[in-house]
């Protein structure tokens, strides 16, 4: 019973595949514009998202990893999806469809966040020799991912640009982690110099967008805004300098803390000490009262007499 209900998926799998296939040419031509851009191996998107066919890619897509001969094969398969998407959503924009661009680029950082995931599965499940070279594709195909990005953000209008940025945003804190995780702190700073290589050849207005999301995202403070406005924001490859600077002032605010608390105690201690002698110099005088007044009772006494 089983092997019947394999032999069927896979059928079923071979058709979406062939009308995956078949479909764009008959429906629309997706790769009239896109066709010219490569990232890694793939220069067609394929079905597009305003297609009425589209829930079949979904569905092949599907078949495809779950029928896939191991982690790292899945992983290589939501890599090349990810990259159909990032074609895709090119073409979107190109055709000013922003609505269902703006979608489709939630779609394509969600479906980078699943790469990402099935390389970490791979990492942790068979070490990192079996992820490096998974890792190091992911890398070069991002920055390929980005670049297609940054062109269409650049043509957008102003008001459809919130999705394009959104996941720039989003794909590239993914992509940065699993570097880190990966290969270390001086891989990530490699990257992220290669990401602000990017944006520094767009416009200036796009440039500052693009970097202001990743300053927050790195969680670095904003600059002024007439270091804004001259491009001069926070970049990526200070991230180090200015964890270097938090934990300066870290400790300056301890010092600060002890020392007042120093003071606090000093301070303490001279009340102490003054409440103290206080009382020593009232007990004193009370015995001397005393004795006055014996005094004066015996001066009576003697009148008395």
């Amino acid at each position: 019973m089983f092997k019947v209900l394999r032999l069927s998926l896979n059928m079923g799998l071979a058709v979406l595949i062939i009308l995956s296939a078949l479909i764009p040419a008959m429906t629309v031509s997706a790769a009239d514009n896109a066709g010219e851009t490569a990232i890694g191996d793939v220069t067609d998107p394929g079905i597009l998202p305003d297609s009425g066919f589209y829930f079949m890619k979904s569905w092949g897509r599907n078949l495809q990893v779950m029928f896939a001969g191991s982690d790292a094969e899945k992983a290589k398969l939501m890599l090349t999806y990810s990259n159909e998407d990032a074609l895709a959503l090119q073409k979107m924009y190109e055709t000013g469809k922003y609505d269902v661009g703006a979608k489709h680029a939630e779609q394509y950082a969600s479906q980078l966040q699943n790469t990402v995931q099935a390389m970490e599965q791979v990492r942790t499940r068979q070490g990192e020799n079996a992820s490096e070279e998974l890792v190091d594709k992911l890398e070069q195909n991002y920055l390929r991912q980005q670049e297609v990005l940054l062109s269409v953000l650049e043509k957008a209008p102003e008001a459809a640009q919130s999705g394009i940025l959104n996941a720039i945003e989003n794909s590239n804190r993914h992509v940065g982690a699993m570097i880190m995780a990966q290969q270390g702190e001086t891989a990530l700073q490699q990257y992220q110099e290669q990401v602000n290589q990017q944006t520094n050849n767009m416009g200036q207005e796009t440039k500052i967008r693009v970097q202001q999301r990743l300053e927050v995202m790195h969680g670095q403070a904003t600059q002024s805004s007439g270091s804004n406005t001259s491009g001069q924001g926070v970049m990526t490859q200070h991230t180090t300098q200015t964890q270097t600077q938090n934990q300066t002032q870290t400790q300056a605010q301890q010092q600060t803390q002890t020392q007042t608390q120093q003071q606090l105690q000093q301070q303490t201690q001279t009340q102490e000490q003054t409440q103290t002698q206080t009382m020593q110099n009232q007990g004193v005088r009370q015995p001397n009262t005393g004795s006055g007044s014996g005094t004066q009772g015996a001066g009576n006494k003697n009148k008395g007499k």
